[in-house]
């Protein structure tokens, strides 16, 4: 009777492993059926218009730009997007001087220098090489009428300088600004 016993419990345990790890299996697989929308979505770059740099009046940069005026926009900011390209960057429109936004980097798939311009169209704060996939410290907006995210470096590249870059801004005659 003992030895009846124990086949019946080795019997059970062949029996019961496959099963276990056969759930297992499935759990993943029904993971992989509710993926995250934004790993499979990818936003297009929209031109609204252009934007220029200048230190002392001296043209150092043209770049297309994507505008974000709406809260919607600015929330995304360059959310969903694997690439830019170097000549490209998103302006966010800051409704007022005391209008906060927050940065999230959390969603973000490049990283990204951040130039910050007042309402003398002066760049005042350029926080460089953020990178994705993280929380960033909140910087305070107050004061600051747009926000430009560029790809990182290229603040240096264009010798963006806080305090004497300048930036004019041309929209296309179809976007409502």
């Amino acid at each position: 009777m003992f030895f009846f016993m124990n086949k019946v419990k080795i019997l059970f345990l062949f029996l019961l492993i496959p099963f276990l790890f056969s759930s297992s299996e499935r759990g993943e697989n029904e993971d992989q059926l509710f993926f995250d929308i934004g790993d499979q979505l990818e936003i297009e770059f929209l031109k609204d218009g252009e934007l220029y740099m200048k230190n002392e009046n001296i043209l150092i940069k043209k770049i297309d730009i994507e505008l974000a005026d709406r809260d919607t926009e600015k929330k995304n900011g360059l959310m969903y997007r694997s690439f830019l390209k170097e000549d490209r960057g998103l302006l966010l429109v800051l409704n007022d001087k005391e209008e906060v936004i927050n940065i999230n980097m959390e969603n973000m798939r490049i990283p990204l220098d951040i130039v910050c311009i007042d309402d003398s169209n002066t760049v005042i704060i350029v926080n460089k090489y953020v990178l994705p996939m993280k929380k960033v410290e909140k910087i305070n907006f107050t004061g600051i009428k747009y926000v430009l995210e560029i790809n990182a470096g290229m603040s240096d590249k264009w010798r963006i300088k806080e305090g004497i870059t300048k930036i004019f801004v041309k929209i296309n005659m179809d976007k409502k600004f």
